[in-house]
Order: C-alpha cells, then sequence, then structure tokens
C-alpha cells in the first residue's frame, strides 16, 4: 500500500473520530441537562415532603471537542423558622468529562468498552461544605468517576476521604469506597459501600452510652421500582464488629451483625422478608450467645401497602419535624381512616406471616421457635378487638425448641454479671434447666426430645391442638386465662 494511501486512511478515521467526539459532546450536554430536570423533579417532591425546597442547577458546561467541563448546583433553602429567617445551603460538584466513543479516561483505566462519556468528578468547597473540608484534613471529601453508555446506563465507583469531627463529642470515620450501576431502562439500581470503621465517641445527656465503634462495615443494594412505585428488590448490611460502651453498664460486642431486606412482586401482591443476624453477642470480653430472626410476610396487596406506607412516612416526618414534642408517630383522623381502608383491603388478600426462626444459640446448644399464620378478612375492624382478632386470624401453626443446655447457659449469664465464680453460675443453671423440663412436662406444657424441650400449638377451623390435645379454641382460652390467673395468685 502506497505511504500517501495510508496517510489519508490515517486522516480519515482522525477526522471520523475528531467528528464523534464532537457529535458525542452534544449528546454529553444534553444528558447532563435531562438528568438535572429529573433530578429537579425527585428534589421538588423532598422538598414538598419535608418543607425544604431544593433545586439542582447546571452552572456551567465548557464543551470542547474531546473533553468538557461542567459544574452543578444543589441549592437547598430552609424555610424561615420561630422567628429565624430562611437559610439557603449549597453542594457544588465539578465534573471533567472525556467524550466516546472511546473516552480518554476510560482508555487511561484500561477500559475499551465504548461510551457516550466518562466524568470525574469531586465536590467543591463551599460555605456549607466547610467544616467537611476541614475534616478531611486536605483532601477532596467527595469524589469519583462514572461511565454513560449510549444506551445511557451509568456504571461508576466513588471515595469518600476519612474525617474526623469534634472535641468533647468526636466522630472518626475511616472513609468509604463505592461501586455503582444504573439501568435507565429499568431504573434498576445496584450498589455496593464498604468502610473499615466509624466511631462515635463522647458525652451524652440522653444515654447512658458514652461511645460505639463499627468495624467493616459492607452494604450491598439491587433495587428498582414496583409497580406500585415502591422499590423491590434485595438488601443488606454487615458489621463485623459492633462495640458499644457504657458509663455503668458492662460493655457490649456484636459480632458479624448482618442485616438482610428481600422485597418481591408478583401480579398484584408483594412479600418481604428480613433476616438480623447477630453472630455472637460479647459482653464482658465473654461470648454468650448468637441470635438470629427470620420474618416473612407474603402476599401483600400493593396498593395497600403503598398506601399504608405513605400514612407511615408522612407521620414519621411529622414526627422528626416535631423538634422532640412528638416521641411515637401519630395519625390524623384522615390517616386513621386510610389505614382502616387499606388495613381490610390488605387481610382481604389471605397474607401470611412467618417467624422462621427465631433463634438463640450458645455452646451447649440452639432453642428455636417457628410461627406460621394465614390471615383473613374479619367481618368488621370496629367488632371487640378478640373476636376481630380470631376472625383475622385463618390458621397457626407455632412450634418452641428450647435446648437445656442452651437454657442453662443463658440462665448462668446473669449470676456471672453479679459477680457468681462461673462454674457455680453454671452448675445452678443446668440444675435450674432441668427444673423446667420437669415442670413443663408435669403441667402439660411441653414434652423432653432428645435433652429439647418441646411445645407446639396448631390451629384452625375453631379446633386447637396443644401438644397432641385437641379441643375447641374457647376451652383453650379458658385453659390459657386459668393458667394465668394461677401464676398471678
Amino acid at each position: 500500500m502506497k505511504k500517501s494511501a495510508i496517510v489519508g486512511i490515517v486522516v480519515a478515521l482522525g477526522a471520523v473520530w475528531t467528528g464523534t467526539a464532537w457529535y458525542t459532546g452534544q449528546k454529553a450536554e444534553a444528558f447532563v441537562k435531562q438528568t438535572i430536570d429529573e433530578s429537579n423533579v425527585q428534589l421538588k417532591k423532598f422538598g414538598e415532603q419535608w418543607g425544604i425546597s431544593a433545586v439542582a442547577e447546571l452552572l456551567s458546561f465548557e464543551r470542547g471537542v474531546f473533553s468538557s467541563t461542567s459544574r452543578y448546583r444543589i441549592k437547598f433553602t430552609e424555610p424561615a423558622v420561630d422567628g429565624k429567617p430562611a437559610q439557603e445551603r449549597d453542594v457544588v460538584f465539578v465534573e471533567h468529562l472525556s467524550h466516546g466513543p472511546l473516552p480518554f479516561s476510560n482508555l487511561k483505566a484500561g477500559k475499551f468498552m465504548p461510551a457516550m462519556v466518562a466524568s470525574d468528578f469531586a465536590l467543591e468547597e463551599t460555605p456549607t461544605l466547610k467544616e467537611w473540608f476541614a475534616a478531611a484534613k486536605g483532601a477532596t471529601p467527595l469524589s469519583g468517576r462514572y461511565s454513560v453508555s449510549y444506551g445511557k446506563d451509568i456504571t461508576g465507583n466513588f471515595g469518600m476521604a476519612p474525617v474526623e469531627f469534634g472535641k468533647e463529642s468526636t466522630l472518626s470515620f475511616s472513609g468509604m469506597k463505592g461501586d455503582f450501576e444504573y439501568a435507565t431502562s429499568s431504573k434498576r439500581g445496584v450498589f455496593a459501600l464498604a468502610s473499615d470503621s466509624l466511631v462515635l465517641s463522647g458525652p451524652s445527656d440522653t444515654s447512658d452510652i458514652t461511645s460505639m465503634a463499627i468495624k467493616g462495615i459492607t452494604l450491598n443494594s439491587d433495587m428498582k421500582p414496583a409497580s406500585n412505585d415502591m422499590y423491590v428488590g434485595s438488601q443488606k448490611i454487615v458489621f463485623k464488629d459492633w462495640t458499644i460502651t457504657s458509663r455503668e453498664k458492662p460493655p457490649v460486642q456484636f459480632k458479624d451483625t448482618s442485616i438482610a431486606v428481600d422485597l418481591t412482586e408478583a401480579g398484584t401482591a408483594m412479600g418481604a422478608k428480613m433476616d438480623v443476624d447477630f453472630g455472637m453477642i460479647n459482653v464482658q470480653s465473654k461470648d454468650m450467645a448468637g441470635l438470629k430472626l427470620s420474618i416473612d410476610a407474603q402476599k401483600l396487596d400493593s396498593k395497600a401497602l403503598k398506601a399504608l406506607n405513605d400514612v407511615y412516612e408522612a407521620s414519621s416526618r411529622r414526627m422528626l419535624q416535631s423538634q422532640g414534642e412528638q416521641q411515637t408517630p401519630q395519625f390524623t383522623d384522615e390517616e386513621k381512616a386510610v389505614i382502616k381502608t387499606n388495613v381490610e383491603q390488605l387481610l382481604a388478600g389471605n397474607p401470611t406471616l412467618a417467624v422462621s426462626p427465631l433463634e438463640v444459640r450458645t455452646a451447649n446448644g440452639t432453642s428455636t421457635f417457628n410461627l406460621n399464620l394465614d390471615l383473613a378478612k374479619p367481618a368488621s375492624l370496629d367488632g371487640n378487638l378478640p373476636d376481630t382478632l380470631m376472625q383475622a386470624l385463618r390458621k397457626l401453626d407455632a412450634k418452641l425448641v428450647l435446648s437445656k443446655g442452651n437454657l442453662g447457659d443463658l440462665m448462668a449469664i446473669e449470676p456471672q454479671m453479679r459477680g457468681v465464680p462461673a462454674e457455680q453460675a453454671v452448675q445452678t443453671a443446668k440444675g435450674q434447666a432441668e427444673m423446667v423440663g420437669t415442670m413443663a412436662t408435669a403441667m402439660g406444657l411441653g414434652k423432653v426430645e432428645n435433652n429439647n424441650i418441646v411445645t407446639f400449638l396448631n390451629y384452625a377451623d375453631g379446633q386447637v391442638d396443644f401438644n397432641g390435645k385437641k379441643m375447641p379454641v374457647e376451652q383453650f382460652m379458658m385453659m390459657v386465662m386459668s393458667g394465668a390467673m394461677g401464676g398471678m395468685r
């Protein structure tokens, strides 16, 4: 091939690259403006809910052929209150954008997939953020990068710098790293966060707690909108170590703590499952017990659940805005009517609720409690409460398994906290656990199987099966009340 032909091809490719980059720069500017417009829709909703005006503004966009620079601001206006004038606060970001089809910043990072634009962004210092910048000791508190495909899907990462706040009461944060993805068509967002430590310490007027330290923090989320505008998907947060120190009480350490929530949607119904696990609870440098709780609710009417969630969120916002005057959410008469209507609609779908399991683990055994409920819509929610509850309960299955070894371990904890020698406390607790098993068997409250105290209760169609004894529900209730009265005597 002639040299002139090669030069011509190179020039042509350069022209195509330059033209594509120039055109992509126009698309990138349009994308930035569209993103700000969409953000303002959400910020308006936020402002209406919380009484704070919030707006995003594009301050500048300097477009070049291969790269551009944009600056934008999110401005919050707090309303005047108690004679104080309205206050404005702002957060400003600067972005350095590399244009596609192969953004230079992506190529430098070893990413060779075509993209519309790649951004390196960072927080700018403003009076509102002056203390945050000072706490970061010269580092940029928040920065990161992301890439936008031609289909407008976003992938990126960010970092938060370590900070230290305060003198008497202090906050020490090791910083955070995060990765995120967002699919524009499905509005599915995925992110993963990780931080080494967060420590809060100092005196408190309302609590005995003097410090709280969390290490090994991770948060993973994969969510998308449901048909009722709530979100479905999974979220999980993990604390490798969580220690609470108090003035008068012994320090408590939670090892390998996790909270996981899964929300699903099937047709017009939703499901929610939550798993809480305290891998091990340590008191005064002694491992005491592990605890796990799983709650699963299914067949929840989507519209009713959304209405109830909206009412609860509104009342919670009012509580937070009351500056301590409200300690719990308070509902208006209108909200109470909404709650009643939608609880009826929720029960009409015959939802189910399960505790499966509540589990307590110790060195010498594991105790479990399992509960399964099938619910139904009662004739009315205005009737006698016990009658209404019985009408709403279609089926109940409950089973308690108490490991005598586990029960002994738990009973030995409190004496040891009072200073009783460990060996003495353990021996006494073993005897007490054996006595519980003997009494449960004698009173018909359970039976001993393989060193476990087992009791179960089943209910359906007005009939109760309590540890193998079948009876009408009325007879069972009388037996329970008689036992309770006897205990009071």
